[in-house]
Order: C-alpha cells, then structure tokens, then sequence
C-alpha cells in the first residue's frame, strides 16, 4: 500500500514512466513540513527512483521505514533497511540513501537539532552532554511504532502541549536505548580539521584544491586521500553540502531563492533547485513554503 501525499504538509510530486526491473511504473512524493512551536522538521515521502548523493547535515536524522525497502552507506559500510527497520544519523555522517532494486520505498524522518535532542537527553538523565546514536541500524517494533505515532501528531494540527509531550517522551525513549555520550568516530588529524573549519568559514567562495593543501602543508594528492578518508566525503562534495545547509537556514530567514542562489556560488538557479532537492528531497521553493508558514 502506498498511501498519496495528504494533510498539511507541503508535496513534491514528481510522476516517473520508469520501471525498475520488477517494479511498475510509479509515483514519487515528497512532504515536507516543519513544527514552528518545536522547531523541528520532518519528511515523509515515497522515492522508486530519487537517490540521496553522498551527504551529511548538521542535525541528527531518525526515520522509519513503512514499506519497501531501502539502503544507504555509512563510511565504508553499506546497510539495509525493511519495511519497519529504523534508521540514526548523526550530525556529520557522511551517508547516501536509495531504493533497492525492485521497488521503491515509503519512510518517515525526523530532523532534531543538535541543542533538542541535547535538552531532551538531560531530562531523560543521560547527562548533559550531546548523545550520539551507537549505531545506524536498529529494529525495535515498538519503538517504531512509537516513532510513526510521533510523526504523525507533529503532522497533524494537535495542540503545542501534546506535540511537545510526545516529542521528548518518544525521542527520550529513542535515546535512552539507542544513544550514549561516547563518540562514534575517533578524532580527525589536525590538518583535516583545519581543512573543514576553512571551509565552514568559506562556503560562499570559490576554493580551490591548492589553497587547501597548501593551507594543511600536504600534496594535493594526499590532501585529497586522507580528507575523504576521514570526512567520509570529497572535499567539494563537502563544500557543497555546507552551501545547502546555509541554504537551509537563509530560506527559512525569508531570503529570496535567486538571491541564495547567488550568494552561496552556485552556477545557476537550476544548478541551485537540483542539488537542494537531490539533498533534502523537495525543492528549495517547496521548504520555502513550508518552514515559512
């Protein structure tokens, strides 16, 4: 069963005449819908043909799978997910997303920022720093089945106090068995870190591959090598990826869509409309439509 987009949440419809292998010709969609009380974002969508480039944010990501199945890879490790299976990313995971072979699949996802889920984890009494999920993968039928209640009731119309209710006792539950405070990856070298705080700070201008290495004092060659071995992506791939963050936040500031376009270095308007979509699943002016509202 595959449910068509309703309800308040803003949709990307894109109709596909593709087949793939098995599969019959389908239609993908996208909601995309933002909490404004909470301030928390949340996608539910149906993809037989999108597929997430290699990416990562500066939030955390939960989802659920509803129907189908779907894979991503994490590093140098590639995971499955059913139909039920749960999926925790944390900030910076480098990760891809697609459908399987044979079909599509239906998913719901959540997008806690960094201070939520550190606010929530301190009530729950894990502490007081930021908890990070263990691992990417888990099957929990009840959790997940809490989970998709979760975002249904931030989806709908319900009044502040039961959304907030149901956001911190479901996502305290979440964390209390699936997070801890130990770190999931060890610590980048020096020259790497100095590499991505660069471009953190230099996102909306050209950088070139020798500024880099000259900057870290590596060859262009082993610059290249050691920062995808530690960031999980290439460095422009990285580059890019902090210019649709900063997208993010200046559309939901009311700035025009040509406007970010151009301020953040992309070549083009459609440049800018495609890689946001291949990013976060809907168009810029589908966000815009909805973090706004």
């Amino acid at each position: 069963m595959i449910e068509p987009p309703a309800g308040r949440l803003y949709t990307d419809a894109v109709h596909s005449t593709a087949t793939h292998h098995n599969a019959s010709p389908a239609s993908e969609w996208a909601q995309y819908g933002h909490h404004a009380s909470l301030g928390v974002d949340l996608l539910h969508a149906y993809f037989v043909q999108h597929a997430y480039p290699l990416h990562s944010h500066d939030y955390f990501v939960i989802a659920v799978i509803e129907e189908g199945r779907q894979s991503f890879r994490l590093g140098q490790q590639r995971y499955y997910t059913a139909a039920g299976g749960m999926v925790f990313l944390n900030p910076g995971d480098s990760h891809t997303g697609e459908p399987l072979p044979g079909g599509g699949f239906r998913y719901r996802a959540m997008y806690p920022r960094p201070a939520q889920v550190q606010r929530v984890a301190a009530s729950a009494g894990l502490g007081p720093r930021l908890p990070l999920f263990n691992h990417p993968r888990q099957d929990d039928p009840r959790l997940a089945a809490a989970f998709r209640r979760l975002h249904r009731t931030l989806s709908a119309a319900h009044d502040p106090l039961h959304a907030e209710s149901a956001f911190v006792s479901t996502l305290g539950s979440l964390l209390r068995a699936f997070a801890n405070q130990a770190p999931r990856h060890p610590e980048r070298p020096a020259p790497i870190d100095r590499a991505v705080e660069y471009l953190d700070a230099n996102y909306d201008k050209p950088v070139s591959l020798d500024q880099l290495a000259k900057l870290v004092a590596l060859s262009r060659f082993h610059f290249l090598r050691s920062f995808h071995a530690q960031v999980g992506m290439p460095p422009h791939a990285y580059l890019e990826n902090r210019r649709i963050a900063a997208a993010q936040r200046l559309i939901a500031l009311g700035e025009p869509l040509a406007a970010i376009a151009a301020q953040l270095g992309f070549s083009s308007q459609s440049h800018f409309t495609r890689r946001f979509k291949q990013t976060i699943g809907v168009t810029p002016g589908r966000y815009a439509r909805q973090v706004r509202a």
